[in-house]
């Protein structure tokens, strides 16, 4: 089925954004500061949940080694506060391929487990704010399902309209699991993750990195829901 395509959603980091290896390198060490667990399994872990709110992420940590949960909080703060001081880089033809976006009249949404005010912060710094239309973070609400109902609803549209119309950028099999969970055509960015792991998870297309993206036919792509 053959839908004209409206609405972009995107994920930021990891996606249009050179960000994982410093959030990953950050995570473990507020893991093993907090708790003493140092293990590449952590590192393993963190990547292949590249998508996941990172609350959830130390959640699992903390329950898979019988530590209290209750220190989740903290442990957040502190990551929040070193990874926000940091300085990233976008993809190559990341910049391009939003432009290319605007011009074709599509509409760019950001949904990111970053808060609101760094992600600004951060698109401001890389000079690709004036190409997105509008952006959610987790002091909004949790990076999840109700990110695209919030967007949805900003279009006056109903959940399945508005999923008809999109397609959803990610680098990680969260990423996919809530555009298919949502309706929305996912497409799977390995910059973070081995392509067949976004597969599994339900990318619809798969790239290699965000620059393929130019290559894509986007008048006819097909979107199959």
């Amino acid at each position: 089925m053959n839908i004209k395509i409206k609405y972009i959603v995107s994920d930021l980091n990891g996606t249009l954004v050179d960000a994982m290896p410093i959030y990953t390198k950050v995570f473990c060490d507020v893991v093993k500061r907090h708790t003493g667990v140092e293990s590449p399994n952590v590192a393993a872990y963190s990547i292949a949940a590249t998508g996941t709110p990172w609350d959830e992420q130390f959640s699992h940590i903390l329950e898979s080694h019988k530590l209290p949960k209750d220190e989740v909080p903290k442990l957040m703060d502190e990551f929040c506060n070193i990874i926000y001081g940091e300085t990233y880089s976008l993809f190559p033809n990341a910049e391009a391929l939003l432009k290319l976006f605007k011009t074709r009249g599509y509409k760019v949404f950001i949904t990111s487990g970053s808060g609101t005010g760094p992600m600004m912060k951060r698109l401001y710094e890389a000079g690709i704010f004036p190409y997105i239309d509008c952006l959610l973070g987790f002091d909004i609400y949790k990076k999840g399902p109700k990110h695209i109902e919030m967007l949805a609803e900003k279009e006056g549209l109903s959940l399945k309209q508005f999923a008809l119309q999109s397609v959803y950028f990610g680098d990680g099999p969260g990423d996919m699991r809530l555009a298919k969970k949502a309706g929305l055509f996912a497409i799977g960015v390995a910059q973070t993750v081995d392509p067949e792991i976004l597969k599994e998870a339900g990318a619809d297309l798969v790239l290699a990195k965000i620059g393929d993206a130019l290559e894509i036919d986007w008048e006819n792509l097909e979107i199959r829901t």
